[in-house]
């Protein structure tokens, strides 16, 4: 089994580890094998120590060679960490302090690490290597370090553990309360760097408060775990009243809180350990004040060379030389334990809860103890020097929608992680008579990083709103430098490997690695995913994996087809038919339909129509001259990207009445899908009829193709420029096959107005900023409307008449504004001479030109003149030649008397056709300005 599920929920990170302890001659494994490893739970700092030294290594963010970007984990400290002679490193904890800030959302402010050594020291640093305090608590070596942080509360009953960090000798047990622990590191550290910016010494700090536990009645202690606080059930203290007491022993009205340890090693296995709070010995730095505190003046005068406070200077200087004094511990018997004499316990490791622990022993057994019962519960055997982290899952929002407790809390499961060097396997197995869920082979030389905790100084009331960024199980391959978390989905913690949504999400589980892979074959990919859906039985399950396949960029048309049409089928045998289900596959099915039939049309050829529409080329010449200007464009935003199967299934649906809807997006999605349905028409690649009928049957709305066939067409005015005769006669086509859809013109509209669909063309003329593409669209629509209008006035009554005229009257308007806007536009794209202030040319339409009011036009020109750096006498000299120049222009309509009358010439006055008969460019200049002002 390779791997959970798509692989979301799984993380690499890549270290480069540095070698900086020296591996010893003749040493088969990896140097990692002897040193001591620690990694936060945020995943951003690992510590690695051996002996007297320690590299620090902190996660940083890097490109690799192909450009993607991996955290990973250099090193950030390396150096000596002993002080003491002949001592060196044996226990180390990094432990990250929550940030005090209101702004935090759950990221640590810092980390510490702990390290404990051979003689009994236990030191505090920060990430840089800055040692914080230093504290000697026993003088025996530090065998283990743990720690404790806040859980919130899942249930109401449950008894919320303070923070705690305890420290184990071979027979004592120290804890320090983790908020006193919290407030004195953030101390030394602000001390520590207030003393570094003034160059100052740093004043040592005061001792920590701990208590010290002497651990009784028990032979050897390698490990420990600190269950927290706990309070006896009424039976449970009866019970224990009456063992201890007999008979007549009395009970307390209240059962007391008591401190859970639980110890293993040998004489016995397992030894429980319980101090009642309340009762237990005081905080050791508080035990100087209570004591002063009652002792009388004499006493104090009597006792003052024995409390050492008359000594002189030379004294206290030998005094400082020797070890601080190291307060004896109170003697904690042990209550119960797991009696076994050749047994020798290794290590133990407490779950999330605090109510399992799972023990290690030398016979290369892997026990779960109950730790409420003290009972053992299940034992695995076969895994020697087995290292041990436990995984807790909250179940995943979708299946609480299909459970019958959906309105309750998501529920949480446990999973032990045992991973077994000796074999080289990672197994995971369901909590608490579950079975084993999965198994990985990772190597034999791997270390499993278990923290047990979280970030420190956090609490009920800054917990709120907050997501802990950590990670519960890490595992570091020394042989690779890959450290990688394990996720485990919620639903293997429901049932045996017979579940059917276990199997289900197998399946989909396979299908996601399919579908990932690049060079799988078509076919192949087709069988699985065909096999897969069609065994698949939760509906839910099916869904994802349907929407996976059809969202799948690499999965061809005929694949997505012929899945999908098999699901179809098997959906409609069924009894049972899950509704949404099947209408997802019908209206995708449909959809997949007409995407192929639209991709087959335009693979066809078809020749151009004969018509010709050349009127207009000659004013298209010059603006086409002037606008064209060289411009950069990434090949991903061209137009003539193909549209992939699965765009085109996102901007379209299927509505309850068997009609395609087109959802509009972004301004490029609907350009990219009306340049899928017309652009082949438009070029004359595709046939224009067999491409409507074919919409037509699908259930288009006409008003929406219509849109879509505007935003094309004026998209790309380059290009229709390049061939407007051509393009113009697709259009044409286009208009008219679309005019005669069903829905598209009304059969009747009232006399005295005009028709919506005509209307609908002419408002987008309008609106737009394309000139010479508006103008063509509005040609073309005109003698599109004038033929469709013809063409239904022989069933039409007399009466009908006057509003096929409006109609046709619209157009004339409309035609004609274009056309002086297009004269506008080209003016205003007549570049600068060179060393006269520049700016952004003026983009017109005839919308911007009538909100503008009457001084737009002319504000506009005037920009341009002072553009064109005229002077002010050459404008007077242009005024005054404008007799000579209406002269020009009446012998200009006397030469050509049909086809020019001065009327005409005077309010459509193109400039095109002053320049062919007078070269000079204050006369077309002039002309310019009177063709505006009349139009105005």
């Amino acid at each position: 089994e390779s791997g959970w599920d798509n692989g979301d929920n799984k993380e690499e990170e890549s270290t480069s580890l540095s070698k900086a302890v020296e591996e010893p001659p003749g040493q088969s494994q990896p140097w990692l094998q002897d040193c001591v490893v620690s990694l936060s739970p945020c995943a951003d700092l690992l510590v690695v120590a051996r002996e007297q030294k320690a590299v620090f290594l902190s996660a940083k963010w890097r490109t690799d060679q192909s450009g993607r970007e991996e955290m990973t984990l250099a090193v950030s400290w390396s150096g000596t960490l002993s002080t003491e002679e002949g001592e060196s490193v044996s226990s180390v904890i990094a432990i990250p302090l929550a940030s005090q800030k209101r702004s935090s959302t759950g990221r640590p402010d810092w980390t510490c690490i702990v390290v404990g050594f051979t003689s009994g020291y236990v030191r505090f640093y920060t990430e840089s290597g800055v040692l914080l305090l230093a504290q000697l608590l026993h003088v025996d070596p530090v065998l283990r370090l743990k720690c404790r942080t806040y859980e919130i509360p899942r249930h109401p009953g449950v008894t919320e553990q303070h923070e705690e960090l305890s420290i184990l000798y071979p027979a004592a047990l120290v804890t320090i309360d983790g908020f006193s622990l919290f407030q004195s590191l953030r101390a030394c550290r602000n001390q520590v760097a207030r003393a570094a910016a003034a160059g100052s010494d740093v004043v040592p700090p005061p001792p920590l408060a701990y208590k010290k536990w002497g651990l009784q009645e028990m032979d050897t202690i390698v490990d420990h775990s600190s269950a927290g606080v706990m309070t006896l059930c009424v039976f449970d203290q009866m019970k224990n009243a009456s063992i201890l007491g007999g008979f007549h022993a009395s009970v307390k009205g209240s059962p007391p809180a008591m401190s859970q340890f639980v110890t293993v090693g040998s004489g016995p296995y397992t030894g429980f350990y319980y101090a009642v709070e309340g009762n237990s010995q005081p905080l050791l730095s508080h035990v100087a004040l209570a004591v002063a505190s009652k002792l009388t003046s004499a006493l104090f005068n009597a006792a003052s060379g024995w409390l050492g406070w008359n000594k002189n200077k030379s004294e206290e200087e030998a005094a400082q030389k020797q070890k601080p004094k190291v307060e004896p511990a109170t003697p904690l018997g042990i209550r119960f334990g797991l009696p076994d004499s050749r047994r020798h316990g290794e290590s133990i490791c407490l779950s999330p809860c605090n109510t399992l622990a799972g023990v290690t022993d030398d016979f290369g057994r892997v026990a779960l103890l109950d730790l409420a019962r003290g009972v053992t519960i299940r034992m695995w055997k076969g895994y020697r020097d087995a290292q041990l982290g436990w995984l807790q899952v909250q179940e995943e929002r979708g299946d609480r929608e299909f459970s019958p407790s959906a309105s309750l809390p998501r529920r949480h499961a446990l999973f032990l992680i045992i991973y077994a060097p000796r074999r080289g396997i990672l197994e995971v197995w369901a909590m608490q008579r579950g079975p084993r869920v999965g198994a990985f082979t990772v190597g034999k030389y791997c270390r499993l990083l278990y923290a047990g905790y979280h970030l420190m100084g956090v609490n009920s009331v800054t917990s709120q709103g907050w997501q802990l960024h950590t990670q519960q199980v890490c595992l570091l391959d020394p042989t690779t430098g890959a450290l990688r978390t394990i996720s485990i989905p919620f639903h293997l913690a429901l049932s045996d490997k017979k579940n059917e949504r276990a199997k289900d999400m197998h399946l989909l589980k396979r299908l996601s690695a399919v579908l990932k892979s690049r060079d799988v074959d078509p076919d192949a990919l087709e069988r699985e995913a065909k096999s897969a859906l069609l065994e698949i039985k939760h509906p839910a399950i099916k869904k994802q994996a349907l929407e996976s396949l059809l969202s799948n960029k690499n999965a061809p048309v005929s694949c997505l087809t012929n899945v999908t049409s098999a699901l179809h089928d098997a959906l409609k045998q069924q009894d049972e038919v899950e509704t949404s289900l099947l209408q997802l596959c019908s209206s995708h099915l449909k959809l997949l339909q007409l995407y192929t039939d639209i991709q087959q049309l335009q693979s066809d050829s078809l020749e151009g129509l004969e018509e010709e529409l050349s009127r207009v080329e000659p004013t298209l010449q010059r603006y086409a001259q002037l606008s064209s200007k060289p411009s950069v464009s990434f090949a991903q935003d061209s137009p003539d990207t193909p549209l992939s199967a699965q765009a085109f299934l996102t901007q379209l649906e299927v509505t309850e009445d068997g009609r395609v809807k087109v959802n509009r997006g972004s301004d490029a999605e609907w350009n990219q899908l009306g340049n899928f349905l017309f652009w082949g028409c438009l070029c004359g690649k595709s046939p224009t009829h067999k491409v409507c009928d074919t919409l037509q049957l699908a259930g288009f709305s006409p008003q929406q193709l219509l849109s879509l066939l505007m935003s094309v067409w004026l998209q790309r005015e380059k290009e229709v420029l390049q061939k407007p005769v051509d393009t113009v006669k697709q259009l044409y086509t286009l208009l008219i096959a679309l005019s005669n859809m069903e829905g598209a013109v009304e059969e009747s509209w009232d006399p005295q107005s005009v028709s919506p669909w005509w209307q609908q063309v002419r408002l987008t003329c309008i609106q737009s900023h394309n000139a010479a593409a508006a103008l063509l669209a509005a040609l073309v629509a005109h003698c599109a409307a004038k033929a469709s209008i013809t063409s239904r006035a022989d069933s039409k009554l007399q009466s009908e008449w006057e509003a096929v005229s409006m109609e046709l009257e619209q157009w004339v308007v409309c035609v004609r504004q274009l056309e002086d806007v297009l004269v506008l536009q080209a003016l205003l794209l007549v570049p600068s001479p060179q060393g006269t202030a520049g700016g952004a040319v003026v983009q017109c339409s005839i919308k911007t030109l009538l909100e503008g009011g009457t001084g737009g036009i002319a504000d506009s020109v005037s920009k341009w003149v002072f553009r064109q750096n005229i002077t002010p006498e050459r404008l007077k000299e242009i005024l005054l030649k404008k007799r000579s120049h209406e002269e020009l222009l009446l012998a200009v309509c006397q030469r050509f008397p049909d086809s020019l009358s001065p009327d005409l010439l005077f309010a459509h006055c193109s400039w095109e056709y002053v320049v062919q008969w007078n070269k000079d460019p204050e006369v077309r200049k002039c002309s310019l300005t009177v063709q505006i002002s009349l139009w105005k």
